[in-house]
């Protein structure tokens, strides 16, 4: 059978779509599947709220983290120019990552079987959205900040006193 060429048109003819096989009854032709919507449970926010109830004595409150950071935002001089929801983003993602952690070293990183503990794969994904959250509000007040002076770094003031 030719495959076509260049030409438009050329080639063996296209099947039409509603054809169906020799031999098969029109009843018994190929059906699309049609998909079925799926909810999936929400597995990080479980394991979050297992840890938040077993280790509310050792993670600091939302509150507590939020006042620790708005201080940081505001000694630096960008109190208005960051989100409240990327703030509230990162403090939630702060306390499931310490959560996750202290549940980690209470019920070890491995499970009986072998495998890695679930909260050792919550904990990377808080880490991962903490990150973020983080990088933002900092080049935020890297940018805005009213102090653009670098800090000393202790090390390169050594370095330069000894005439490197």
């Amino acid at each position: 059978m030719p495959s076509g060429g260049y030409r438009p048109g050329a080639g063996r003819p296209r099947k039409s779509p509603d054809a169906t096989p020799a031999g098969v009854p029109v009843s018994k032709a190929r059906k699309k599947p049609v998909a079925k919507p799926t909810a999936y449970p929400d597995v990080m926010g479980d394991y979050f709220a297992e840890a938040m109830k077993e280790c509310a004595d050792v993670v600091p409150t939302a509150a507590m983290l939020r006042e620790e950071l708005l201080a940081f935002i505001t000694a630096r001089g960008c109190d208005n120019l960051i989100a409240p929801q990327t703030i509230t983003d990162y403090v939630i993602s702060r306390q499931g990552f310490l959560a996750c952690g202290a549940m980690c070293r209470r019920r070890g990183r491995m499970t009986s079987d072998e495998k890695l503990s679930p909260y050792v794969t919550a904990g990377q994904g808080y880490y991962k959205a903490m990150q973020a959250d983080f990088n933002l509000i900092m080049q935020i007040i890297n940018k805005y900040s009213g102090s653009q002076e670098q800090e000393q770094n202790a090390f390169l003031a050594l370095l330069q006193n000894k005439g490197f």
